[in-house]
């Protein structure tokens, strides 16, 4: 088992396909019982290796987890709009407010971080969301997404997610088993998506994407 995939059930990121939160989330990044597409780029950036992988300075340093310290805040304040919600809506809200966090976060660290630098930290997150990166505006313009792929990514999220939940149904189990499941969960997900691609889309997305990154999760979670 990879260390991303070990990553991410120690997260608790079934969410990463924008499931809800369920018991296995109470302590994911942004807050307890927070879910969405998982880790937005100001939890990332507050992971060391994160940080290393992008050369930050000690400046750097400084701005992103002071970014990251604010996200946190913002999760933590705006749970209570969530509470109460399920389905659909629970979803659209949880990604509403993730959006509106990860544009802030984004604006402030684009002011310290270098092109190259920024252009990493994006590939490592599209790395890290899987499939539900399809789902992000951003990636969506710069892949030129028509309205059918856009719809049939939308489907594809949708059934993973039903398929996701079972997963974790009852808690328990064998951990490593969970993670193998997990593992070829998101990779199936992840190929039923990229099928929908023409040939340039994927290449500009392998492009996007970078050498590949393992994210190793630092216990406490991020900005201890």
């Amino acid at each position: 088992m990879n260390t991303l995939s070990k990553s991410l059930l120690a997260l608790g990121l079934a969410a990463l396909m924008t499931a809800p939160a369920s018991a296995q989330q109470r302590r994911g990044p942004g807050g307890p019982g927070f879910g969405g597409r998982g880790l937005g780029v100001s939890m990332l950036l507050s992971n060391s290796g994160v940080q290393d992988e992008l050369k930050l300075d000690d400046a750097q340093k400084s701005k992103v987890q002071e970014v990251a310290a604010a996200a946190r805040s913002k999760f933590e304040a705006a749970r209570s709009e969530t509470e109460g919600l399920q389905g659909q809506e629970r979803m659209a809200k949880v990604r509403e407010l993730t959006k509106g966090v990860d544009a802030e976060s984004l604006k402030a660290v684009s002011e310290v971080l270098k092109p190259e630098q920024l252009a990493r930290l994006h590939g490592i997150h599209y790395q890290v969301a899987g499939a539900s990166a399809f789902q992000d505006e951003a990636l969506q313009k710069k892949l030129d997404l028509t309205s059918e792929q856009k719809s049939a990514v939308d489907e594809i999220i949708t059934a993973s997610n039903s398929e996701l939940r079972g997963l974790f149904q009852g808690g328990g189990g064998d951990r490593e088993a969970m993670m193998s499941k997990m593992a070829e969960h998101r990779k199936a997900t992840l190929a039923k998506v990229e099928a929908k691609l023409t040939a340039e889309q994927k290449a500009e997305y392998a492009k996007l994407l970078g050498a590949p990154f393992e994210l190793k999760f630092e216990g406490r979670g991020p900005g201890r």
